[in-house]
């Protein structure tokens, strides 16, 4: 066997072993019984100790350096191997026991924040968020491969990017947005948002949010929808991707469009070719990348005119007659397009949104960078966040426990929501370039045009292309926050009749 297949081979096994372990994890935040979270973070940390250990073992260092001396790869197995000796060194650094412990702590951590949400109580989550910030910074200083620890932490996500860089396209994109909101805030016809507030009943949003997902060609064959507290995707197989939501009573948005954003990730997962299928390129090419896929779902396509054109006399007549009776499609269409500053980000609406992960950004890098103490998050954060979306925090399940990220050690994820809205109106504006003819298509309620297309330049290539690369390939330049800006004012200011 060359050299170059059996690292194939040795990268596929870990990949599934990762499957694995997802499967615990989709069946914690799914099934697990309140009492059993001791007992899963054992079976998570040896699953991860057992990784570890296999992918640090002398005999894959010495693969990787044979297959380095290949001059005859194709594009995949050349991408094959840097992704081998990218994530070999990152491995090799870490000790099993950090590995263990943080695999531990995880599942831990993720049911005192549940508790803690539920009670809109920090205290209850306080000293394992504490562990686990301490955990990250451990990782951090024994990885070392950017100019700052959190830059470390952030190349994990979103690889070769750098707190410096992240600031500087921040720094571009805030007072922007801040201008935007401004105007609209200003804007004397504003979309009716209490039509979205009534109760809706969950069943009905549930059956809907199917519907809808099928028809976008989420594939019930491979994959399912169930229900978390917080809405993810994870993929168990190349023919294996699970998603999840979550459903508001007195709130129609949450449910729909937490669906169909998972859903745009579940289509990514979906896409791979079968020549990377469970190897270790099946996966986004970024975190940034990943997220321009859910983010174009969910508000590229899902709050589109065109899409509830098709969708909404469905919905109101199979669904909720009573609720929508006297309301008009370009009355709902402006009430799911309203700005208004709001505490939970996965609720927020476009424009804000960007201010919600510009907040998260600057505290994870002062708490990672020892500038913030745990104790003090709650204050610091409804602090920024009220001078930043100009609306007080008065609970902590609407502030710094909404999210379940940290819980987990996803420190320097988050700005990669950011990234994928940007990354999203750079790739959907040269979707609409090579085929004008998308938005009649949605009005049909086709959808196959949009996904080929994402297929073909997107979904199909996994982690071949980094992401830098990937965007010029389709654009023929750098990230671009301009497309974001251009898409912004360009849908938004007809909605407030500006």
């Amino acid at each position: 066997m060359s050299a170059i297949k059996q690292l194939r081979e040795e990268f596929t096994e870990f990949r599934r072993l990762h499957y694995i372990n997802a499967l615990l994890g989709w069946d914690t935040q799914v099934n697990l019984p309140p009492g059993s979270f001791e007992g899963r973070s054992e079976q998570m940390a040896l699953l991860e100790k057992i990784i570890h250990e296999k992918l640090i073992a002398e005999k894959i260092g010495k693969l990787i350096a044979q297959c380095e001396k290949l001059s005859n790869l194709n594009i995949i197995e050349s991408a094959m191997l840097r992704e081998a000796r990218r994530q070999y060194d990152q491995e090799v650094k870490i000790p099993t026991e950090l590995v263990t412990e943080i695999a531990k702590t995880r599942i831990l951590s993720h049911q005192a924040w549940a508790k803690a949400r539920e009670k809109s109580d920090f205290s209850i989550f306080e000293p394992l968020l504490r562990k686990m910030i301490g955990l990250q910074i451990e990782v951090a200083k024994k990885l070392d491969t950017g100019p700052t620890l959190y830059s470390t932490l952030l190349d994990l996500y979103e690889p070769g990017a750098t707190n410096s860089w992240i600031k500087q396209v921040f720094d571009n994109l805030k007072p922007r947005l801040v201008k935007i909101i401004k105007k609209l805030t200003a804007s004397d016809d504003k979309p009716n948002f209490s039509i979205l507030t009534q109760k809706y009943d969950i069943t009905k949003q549930w059956d809907f949010s199917v519907e809808v997902v099928k028809k976008l060609e989420f594939d019930l064959n491979v994959g399912r929808q169930d229900k978390s507290v917080h809405p993810f995707t994870t993929t168990l197989s190349s023919t294996d991707t699970r998603i999840t939501t979550r459903i508001n009573e007195d709130y129609f948005s949450t449910c729909i469009f937490g669906s169909i954003h998972e859903c745009g990730h579940a289509l990514y997962e979906m896409g791979y070719q079968k020549e990377i299928h469970d190897t270790i390129l099946a996966d986004g090419s970024s975190m940034g990348i990943h997220e321009s896929q859910s983010r174009m779902y969910e508000n590229y396509i899902g709050r589109s005119k065109e899409f509830w054109t098709y969708w909404y006399p469905i919905l109101k007549k199979d669904y909720f007659k009573d609720n929508l009776k006297n309301v008009e499609l370009e009355e709902f269409h402006r009430a799911i397009n309203t700005v208004q500053p709001s505490y939970i980000r996965v609720d927020a609406d476009e424009v804000t949104y960007g201010l919600h992960i510009i907040l998260r950004f600057e505290m994870e890098n002062d708490i990672i960078e020892g500038k913030i103490e745990t104790s003090d998050i709650p204050e610091v954060w409804n602090e920024k966040f009220e001078k930043l979306l100009g609306i007080p925090v008065k609970k902590d399940s609407d502030g710094m426990l909404q999210d379940v990220h940290w819980s987990e050690g996803y420190f320097g994820y988050f700005p990669s929501y950011a990234l994928g809205n940007l990354y999203a109106a750079q790739i959907y504006a040269n979707a609409l370039k090579i085929n004008p003819s998308l938005l009649e298509d949605y009005k049909k309620g086709d959808f196959s045009n949009i996904l080929t297309y994402l297929r073909e330049n997107v979904h199909q290539h996994g982690k071949i292309y980094q992401p830098r690369e990937l965007i010029k390939r389709i654009s023929n330049e750098d990230l671009n926050p301009d497309y974001f800006i251009k898409y912004i004012e360009d849908k938004f200011y007809p909605i407030y009749r500006i």
